[in-house]
């Protein structure tokens, strides 16, 4: 079990535990090689590819394939006169941390990765580092552990906006258009990532005057929150935020809590897949609910580019594009943008040119920041787009810029 999925190159494909050969086989092989005298550039992908959290993992590999591909469809990778090949080597973590270190010892050691593009939940994410960060290796990634980031790890890289960039935006958002919101109640996984993000909502409501009467944790496999949310209900909350909790919690506990009567106003800061909340909670129980990343891939805040990429998305895997997928695609994006611009795939070289200047992604403009919160640039900075459910669909009601965001573009 987690071993690595075949990629653009197939990698230990006798070896696939049955959730990533799943994968792999939608992935499928790319027909032409770039050329004999192409070198081989070995991306690692980590995630939760089976569980309750398998949809983030599974996106993240199918982004990180899809960008490679077109790479390698384009002739490969052209670094100071040499020609890479891209091959993507994922492996599954099954949202636990010592699985987390396993894996990661073999991308390095095994497989020799130089980088690993992608990985969810903080806690899976601090077990690997503990291996990336002394042997030099670049770890970008979409967990929003507070402790992921900082100058004790150079090489390691936040790749999509965390609640310490989304949530005061967010809020700020909601106190404006919805004054009679009094009392909040925050609802996340009892694991580090989960108390990261309610720790950052609690402290953001009160710091904007709501009143917090709710702080509430659950097991990630919990599939029955009727006791924990009637004790929630309790508390007569006005507005409930089911934290960064993955798409199949998060649907479940709002088709619970509205079966149990609750009418008031909702929210998913960590809404990454906000299909899957609407499949799993039902267009009624969905209905209303506000989240800051769930962008209408075909709306009017989209690039065309990203209009492309949702459209081949569904094409390919015969389902919609979710955020994390997007994620690792601008994420191999700006890996691979860095090491045309630094002239080599050595990681700390391509490291230091990400922190420079601006890159050019689907989603937009993107400027690496946060050495004023975490002490280090290395936090991905773009726009966030406010979205509400209705009728079943994802609909933009608002825009606003991370405060780090809008002090780089004044500059």
């Amino acid at each position: 079990m987690g071993q690595a999925a075949p990629s653009v190159r197939s990698v230990h494909a006798g070896h696939l535990p049955q959730a990533l050969l799943a994968v792999g086989l939608a992935l499928g092989a790319l027909g032409s090689c770039t050329g004999a005298a192409a070198e081989t550039l070995k991306i690692g992908v980590l995630g939760p590819m089976s569980g309750s959290a398998s949809q983030w993992g599974i996106e993240l590999a199918r982004g990180a394939e899809m960008r490679a591909q077109e790479i390698n469809a384009a002739g490969g990778l052209k670094i100071n006169g040499k020609q890479y090949e891209i091959s993507i080597v994922p492996y599954d973590h099954k949202s636990e941390a010592a699985e987390a270190r396993t894996v990661t010892n073999r991308l390095v050691f095994a497989d020799h990765v130089k980088f690993i593009a992608g990985n969810a939940i903080g806690a899976t994410t601090s077990a690997a580092q503990t291996i990336t960060e002394p042997n030099g290796v670049l770890f970008a990634f979409i967990s929003w552990g507070i402790k992921n980031l900082g100058p004790d790890k150079p090489f390691s890289f936040r790749t999509d906006l965390s609640g310490l960039e989304v949530v005061e935006p967010f809020y700020l958002w909601i106190k404006e258009k919805n004054p009679g919101i009094k009392r909040v109640a925050a609802i996340g996984p009892n694991d580090e990532s989960g108390r990261d993000s309610n720790s950052v909502i609690v402290n953001v409501a009160k710091k904007l005057g709501y009143e917090v009467v709710a702080d509430e944790y659950y097991a990630r496999e919990t599939k029955d929150f009727y006791p924990l949310l009637t004790r929630v209900l309790a508390t007569n909350p006005d507005y409930i935020d089911v934290s960064n909790s993955p798409g199949g919690s998060a649907g479940l506990l709002v088709k619970q809590m509205h079966e149990l009567g609750y009418k008031g106003a909702k929210g998913w800061i960590g809404g990454l897949n906000i299909d899957a909340l609407i499949k799993i909670a039902g267009k009624e129980a969905a209905e209303g609910t506000w989240s800051p990343w769930s962008l209408n891939f075909t709306g009017p805040e989209a690039s065309p580019e990203l209009r492309r990429f949702v459209e081949q998305y569904q094409k390919k895997y015969n389902e919609a594009a979710g955020p994390s997928a997007i994620a690792n695609y601008v994420t191999v994006e700006v890996l691979t943008q860095a090491m045309q611009q630094a002239g080599t795939t050595e990681p700390k070289a391509v490291a230091d040119r990400m922190v420079q200047g601006t890159f050019e992604t689907m989603r937009g403009p993107l400027v690496i920041g946060g050495q004023d919160t975490y002490g280090i640039n290395r936090q991905f900075l773009f726009p966030v787009v406010i979205s509400e459910i209705r009728d079943g669909q994802v609909i933009d009601v608002g825009k606003s810029l991370p405060i780090e965001l809008k002090k780089a573009l004044k500059q």
